[in-house]
């Protein structure tokens, strides 16, 4: 539906001029509220995060933020999972809102942090390239042989994180069309103690 349609169902009923403004005002919210996209993370975790800490101050002094509830974002470029452990290695990028909600590539290389998670997570979603938001507690540097080799890194002890599985393309690309043989993007939120939610492909 759409605001002609509104308009003319107003003017079809029998109501006041200021009941059918009150009318198309709550209407209107509630087409606004239908379209707005669904939200990734509860509301009480995504209220934790201090988001006054930005990834250079975690970077230059990892130790000093422990069990500092904090949000990063970016890409997913290594994983290993081990018993009921998962840990994966991701490329530091900022987090926007618009165009579309998620971490974006600007080209710079900001350093990398490694989020551990202890439940299991579908393998699809620890593939390399697929973008993630993490929002958990900073365990300070922490050593991890995600590369092979034994190197400490900034972790963070996830509550909730959430993947794009995008494989290496920016979230803005989807979706594609159906001519253009690509499968839509596919959206899952994983939390401590809660259901997984796998949102709306888009």
């Amino acid at each position: 539906m759409h605001f002609g349609s509104i308009r003319a169902l107003l003017q079809q009923a029998r109501l006041s001029h200021h009941d059918r403004r009150v009318l198309a005002g709550l209407l209107v919210v509630a087409l606004f509220l239908a379209c707005a996209p669904a939200p990734i993370f509860p509301s009480d975790v995504s209220d934790k995060p201090d988001r006054t800490v930005t990834f250079e101050n975690l970077i230059a002094n990892p130790d000093h933020y422990q069990d500092r509830i904090i949000e990063l974002g970016g890409q997913i470029v290594g994983s290993i999972a081990q018993q009921e452990e998962v840990q994966m290695l991701v490329r530091e990028l900022p987090i926007r809102a618009t165009p579309v909600y998620g971490p974006f590539d600007t080209g710079r290389l900001n350093g990398m942090f490694v989020i551990r998670y202890t439940r299991d997570i579908a393998a699809q979603d620890l593939q390399n390239g697929n973008m993630v938001v993490v929002i958990g507690a900073v365990m300070g540097r922490v050593a991890t042989s995600l590369t092979g080799t034994p190197v400490r890194r900034l972790t963070v002890n996830a509550e909730c994180f959430h993947i794009w599985r995008t494989q290496g393309n920016p979230i803005e690309d989807f979706p594609w069309t159906m001519n253009a043989r690509w499968w839509p993007l596919i959206q899952q939120t994983y939390c401590v103690n809660r259901p997984n939610i796998i949102l709306p492909v888009s």
